[in-house]
């Protein structure tokens, strides 16, 4: 491995969750980066899971069960097979590949997925969302969250119900290391939802804060990137293609380069 090709020098604060975060943090540790874990998001099962539940048993009154995220998955599916739901008979369809792998690796065929793109839009894009007037869909997704996905099918006449199987919370304990004693220069943060951007803002010192504006940015996408300005930081941001771990990571390796 040549010294261009890896990360040598280089620290990057990792948000997400650990379930999310370690393979990407392997790898950047293989490219001799520093990794420090600094997770502004808890995932949990919901508190009213009770009612999603309800909807698992229900599915006959559904076209198609569209699963919203990983954790909707693997939060989701679980509950499925307890309540001894078959999904063979239904049409599934995930917002982006991770969320399809993780159907799969349940042993479920994902039937609609977007061909480019990771979000509600990129799904909408597909054919299978065209003619669906009458049509009804079930949402697995996290308690809140956007409301695009669910407007625009019911704008095109479909009707759509939601089964939210878990929640993001702000964690109760954080990495107690000081990002304002690590270095400016040579430091990368990543994000992924403009709920991680409010919560690493909140979880943070004032020290933290000022450091937080001006350390460089890897946002994995504009709504994100928009969302930090509005919080009041990542005025240094760079977005990459989208958020899967090659992306990320390539955005890494070009700002790299750079420093």
């Amino acid at each position: 491995m040549s010294f261009h090709s890896t990360l040598a020098g280089k620290t990057v604060i990792v948000t997400r969750p650990l379930a999310q975060a370690q393979l990407l943090m392997q790898t950047l540790e293989s490219r001799l980066a520093t990794t420090v874990h600094f997770p502004v998001i808890s995932i949990c099962e919901t508190e009213n899971i009770a009612e999603a539940k309800q909807q698992f048993e229900n599915l006959t009154d559904f076209q198609m069960i569209i699963f919203i995220s990983a954790n909707a998955v693997h939060y989701g599916i679980p509950i499925i097979k307890e309540l001894n739901v078959e999904l063979e008979n239904y049409k599934l369809a995930a917002v982006g590949p991770a969320t399809k792998s993780a159907l799969e690796n349940f042993g479920h065929k994902v039937d609609v997925v977007p061909q480019s793109g990771f979000n509600s839009e990129a799904l909408l894009a597909e054919p299978a969302f065209t003619n669906i007037v009458g049509q009804k869909f079930l949402i697995v997704r996290g308690q809140g969250g956007r409301e695009h996905l669910r407007q625009t099918l019911e704008s095109r006449n479909a009707q759509v119900e939601y089964a939210e199987v878990y929640q993001r919370q702000l964690p109760k304990n954080r990495n107690p290391i000081d990002l304002s004693q690590l270095p400016i220069d040579g430091c990368a943060v990543l994000l992924y939802s403009v709920e991680a951007a409010q919560n690493l803002w909140s979880l943070c010192s004032q020290d933290e804060q000022q450091w937080l504006k001006k350390v460089t940015f890897i946002i994995a996408s504009q709504r994100i990137a928009e969302a930090t300005s509005r919080v009041g930081y990542a005025n240094n941001s760079i977005i990459a293609e989208n958020p899967s771990d090659q992306a990320i990571l390539a955005t890494l390796m070009n700002w790299s380069i750079t420093q």
